[in-house]
């Protein structure tokens, strides 16, 4: 059985959906009443139908969608400062969880 990688958002309970194995990276806030306020990204169990609100299809289609919102980002540069988020490391670290 193969997951999906997808966006998705909490339930109107503030829960993650059960169809969400691993989630809850790279939050974009969104228009929607809390605790639905912010758009994640993450990997379905396996063999799961839902696509949420939308599948990210692959590698560069995470990368594409967080080029839309992570511009001005930074993280840790290991040095005690910040950088600029590395939208490729992010992207590759959210399609290792895909599964085939």
């Amino acid at each position: 059985m193969a997951n999906k990688i997808i966006k998705y958002n909490l339930t109107g309970a503030g829960t993650i959906p059960t169809y969400i194995e691993d989630g809850g990276y790279y939050p974009k806030a969104n228009s929607n009443a809390s605790p639905q306020d912010w758009d994640l990204i993450g990997a379905t169990v396996d063999g799961s139908s839902e696509t949420g609100l939308g599948e990210l299809a692959n590698e560069a289609a995470v990368k594409s969608y967080l080029d839309t919102y992570t511009s001005e980002w930074t993280q840790p540069d290991g040095s005690g400062g910040t950088e600029a988020f590395d939208q490729d490391a992010a992207a590759t670290h959210i399609w290792a969880k895909k599964t085939s």
